[in-house]
């Protein structure tokens, strides 16, 4: 018996290994496969390049291009201090401080173009040209053109000419300021790198000058004919004559008759003055002994011997010794009549303790 043809497939299963290669064609194109029916790779993702770091922005650096300048345009001012200058430039608002000297000055305004500044006062009251320097905020020093930085000598020499020298230190006092032209201070030589110094040149204070030129006149020869004397207690009515020297100008606190050689209880006793100097701050401000390193020339000294709260004996101060933080003080004064007397030791003779009263 003959046996069934088996079915053949062949027109199938060529359908089907076609319908496979049409599917295997198309994977390839849409994966983008180099060969028919290889395995489709998978897909990747581009990395984007890292982008380069912002180049820093380099802030503009403060530069002075003048010299230092006072209201009359010199580089000058009293050993007292308080003297408001100016120096221009580029760039200076971050100017924060100031030195004189190596003496702390105050920065009133920084503009970009302009500060202002005030004077501290000099080291020991000296005399004389010092170098001045400009920082900023970080503690950097503020660098100057050389162009018109220094010190004009006739400027200087011209605002020394209208002030009197203090007498020094244990001599005999004139009975007149004596008119000196302090050393004109320098121009200031470029440095290298076209940059230069500022300096600013120190001269006694006229007022301070009469005051003290005064006190050294009279603590033992008193001007009984203008003021009188106090019998044993003319220490406070020497000190007020001191400072009408100065050019303090008498009020109903504190006054003097010529005429009638009557006065103010603040003229002449001790508390009742220092009562009227903590009445009016614009003329004194208080300071403690340990404040010594602040007490200048001209100050007034006060003694309370029995710590009792009453000021017992005034005195002008006529010397400062400055040893770092430290210092000795010397004053000048009536009733006990001296015109260098430490301070030191009439604490040691006295007993009790000292004030000062920083004058304006």
């Amino acid at each position: 018996m003959e046996k069934p043809a088996r079915p053949r497939h062949v027109v199938l299963a060529g359908s089907a290994a076609a319908a496979c290669a049409a599917v295997a064609i198309s994977v390839g194109f849409a994966t983008g496969g180099s060969a028919i029916g290889a395995s489709a790779p998978s897909p990747t993702r581009a990395v984007p390049a890292a982008a380069a770091p912002a180049a820093p922005v380099e802030q503009p650096k403060p530069v002075v291009h003048s010299s230092i300048s006072a209201p009359d345009g010199a580089s000058v001012g009293p050993v007292t201090g308080g003297t408001t200058v100016t120096v221009s430039g580029d760039d200076l608002a971050g100017v924060a401080s100031v030195t004189f000297g190596g003496n702390a000055g105050a920065v009133v305004s920084a503009t970009e173009s302009t500060v202002t500044i005030t004077t501290p006062p000099a080291t020991d009251l000296g005399t004389g040209p010092v170098a001045v320097e400009l920082f900023d905020a970080a503690g950097t020093t503020v660098p100057v053109n050389a162009a018109g930085a220094g010190v004009s000598d006739s400027a200087a020499a011209a605002a020394g000419s209208a002030v009197a020298s203090v007498p020094a230190p244990g001599s005999a006092a004139p009975s007149a300021p004596v008119r000196t032209a302090p050393a004109p201070s320098p121009a200031a030589a470029p440095a290298a790198g076209g940059t230069a110094s500022l300096t600013f040149n120190y001269v006694p204070d006229p007022r301070v000058t009469a005051q003290t030129t005064y006190a050294l006149a009279h603590w033992d020869d008193y001007n009984t004919d203008d003021y009188g004397s106090i019998g044993g207690n003319d220490c406070v009515n020497f000190t007020s004559q001191t400072l009408v020297a100065r050019g303090w100008t008498m009020d109903a606190g504190w006054s003097f008759d010529t005429d009638s050689l009557k006065y103010s209880p603040a003229w002449a006793s001790s508390t009742a003055f220092a009562a009227y100097l903590a009445a009016h701050p614009e003329r004194a401000t208080p300071l403690t002994d340990k404040q010594r390193n602040l007490v200048k020339v001209g100050d007034i000294v006060q003694f309370d011997w029995d710590d009792s709260g009453d000021e017992d004996h005034t005195g002008i101060v006529t010397r400062v010794e400055k040893s770092g933080q430290t210092a000795r003080i010397y004053y000048a004064g009536h009733t006990s009549n001296t015109d260098y007397q430490s301070v030191d030791e009439s604490l040691r003779n006295g007993g009790g303790t000292v004030s000062f009263w920083s004058v304006k």
